[in-house]
């Protein structure tokens, strides 16, 4: 009875490690609140979309891999005519614990921004940070907090530089994490 045990327990233990190993594929839809520009000459918030996903390797929770999210915000400022349309590559590292909660932070490596504004098209290019904790509770869909926050460095606006702009958001959002 003994060996049986034994045997149905490594059975159980083999196939939860196979499992739980692979190729992870997560694609992300979530609305920003609370975003903001800031800059020496103005501090915008604003609201909107985001899509993206992540492309990474899950093995015993941990994760890591690369990211992608496309934003379009609508900004509260009378100088922008049209939305922040926002581009982020980043690369990310988390874990998943067994108790229904997932943390993960990312290095955001391209972080590119376009907005018009009275004085013409603003191109920013930068880098920044992130960090999220996601509720896994529920089958194939997680529900994500998600907190950016970095510089764009490269701001030209109609073609001459301009000074440095911070930008945040924080994103509520869900998450379909495949793990093939």
């Amino acid at each position: 009875m003994k060996s049986i045990f034994k045997l149905v327990a490594l059975v159980l233990v083999l196939a939860t490690t196979s499992a739980q190993a692979g190729l992870l594929v997560e694609p992300v839809l979530g609305f920003n609140v609370n975003s903001k520009l800031e800059q020496d000459s103005f501090d915008t918030k604003g609201i909107g979309a985001s899509y993206g996903g992540r492309l990474g390797y899950q093995n015993f929770g941990f994760q890591i891999g690369l990211d992608y999210l496309k934003s379009s915000i609508d900004m509260d400022e009378d100088s922008f005519k049209n939305n922040v349309k926002q581009t982020d590559w980043g690369a990310f590292v988390g874990f998943e614990f067994p108790i229904l909660v997932r943390v993960y932070a990312g290095y955001i490596f391209s972080a590119k921004g376009e907005v018009s504004t009275d004085f013409g098209k603003a191109k920013m290019e930068g880098n920044g940070t992130k960090v999220g904790v996601g509720f896994t509770g529920l089958p194939f869909v997680d529900i994500n907090v998600e907190y950016r926050r970095g510089t764009y460095d490269d701001v030209k606006i109609g073609g001459v530089s301009s000074d440095d702009t911070d930008f945040s958001s924080l994103m509520l959002g869900v998450s379909l994490p495949l793990n093939l």
